[in-house]
């Protein structure tokens, strides 16, 4: 689906994203190779890492997942600089460096096919498990699909202040990601815990599990927390030269990672409910979070606050939806009486 409208609807989708006529050729080479191109190989990496790590085999996940990314940081400047590909050489890179994992994991799978219950053949496939695979991961679709949406109208609210907002928004985007990747990093890793713990009724090991990743977690937060508001201004000119983009970018940056606890807490506490069976309580806590609350403040921060509204938004949700993350979670461990 995403890769037909990628094909079909790409200068509208682009537009609405907020390229313009200075940039969109450049939108149009990245998303050619990274998603017309190089989707199905990311798709199929991102869900055979799940599929191992939920077997126990989390460190061949781990390795597959590694060398995607440590391979796309050694081709991106051979691509760019060395064969002198320029934007693209970063599509091509991001492309190869996913097809790349994409065999390691199909290599895996076959290398592991009499430990695991797990198989690639095609004759297996039923619909049976269609129900309950997609009432549980309909969380994380749509928090994918709402961040996603979200990421969209921010920056096409953006895109009406200029070229340089966008910019500086996206490189924020990008440096923000970081930690809260290591923190969906860590709900992925407790999800197969806490549902292996739950199943077999042994709830107090689940509780201590979660405990013990929101510890971790809001460490990580609080150490980038510190990092980006103090260095921000020498962590921005590292990723663009030009001075205003850079001081419009480190301004983003301090207001954005103000977020970044509560995002972690939030979304772990959801990842849990998740890994619970709770399809039901995390689908609602995401919708609030991302698409509810989310895209109307956006709209109302813009109108009233301006440019810098939008950046507070995040953390003006993540507020909100914290009390009842919170309750709904100490519901649900009250009624298995942890």
């Amino acid at each position: 689906m995403e890769l037909v409208a990628a094909v079909l609807f790409q200068g509208p989708l682009l537009k609405v994203l907020g390229a313009s006529s200075n940039n969109i050729q450049y939108a149009q080479s990245y998303l050619f190779w990274t998603v017309i191109l190089g989707g199905i190989p990311t798709t199929l990496a991102m869900t055979m890492a799940h599929l191992l790590r939920g077997e126990g085999k989390a460190k061949f996940a781990s390795i597959g997942m590694m060398l995607g990314g440590i391979l796309n940081i050694i081709l991106d400047p051979l691509f760019i600089f060395g064969l002198g590909l320029g934007f693209s050489g970063a599509a091509i890179a991001t492309a190869t460096s996913n097809l790349v994992s994409t065999l390691f994991f199909i290599y895996i799978f076959y290398r592991v096919k009499k430990q695991t219950t797990m198989s690639l053949n095609i004759s297996y496939f039923n619909t049976s498990y269609l129900k309950p695979v997609l009432s549980v991961g309909i969380a994380s679709v749509l928090t994918t699909l709402l961040a996603n949406v979200s990421n969209m109208v921010i920056i096409s609210l953006a895109s009406g202040y200029g070229d340089i907002p966008v910019a500086a928004y996206g490189i924020v985007k990008r440096i923000d990601m970081f930690p809260l990747n290591i923190s969906f990093g860590l709900c992925q890793g407790i999800m197969p815990l806490v549902g292996y713990n739950y199943a077999s009724k042994n709830y107090q090991r689940m509780k201590e599990i979660s405990s013990f990743s929101w510890k971790v977690s809001l460490s990580i937060a609080f150490f980038f927390l510190i990092c980006f508001t103090s260095l921000a201004s020498f962590i921005l000119p590292a990723f663009i030269e030009d001075p205003q983009t850079s001081q419009l970018g480190a301004e983003f940056l301090r207001i954005a990672c103000l977020a970044v606890p509560f995002t972690a807490i939030n979304a772990l506490i959801i990842y849990t409910l998740q890994a619970m069976g709770k399809g039901v309580e995390s689908a609602i806590l995401t919708v609030c979070r991302q698409g509810l609350l989310n895209i109307p403040i956006l709209f109302i921060m813009n109108h009233f606050v301006g440019l810098y509204g939008m950046i507070w938004v995040q953390l003006v949700i993540e507020l909100i939806v914290l009390p009842i993350v919170i309750i709904m979670y100490r519901r649900v461990l009250k009624q298995i009486k942890v």
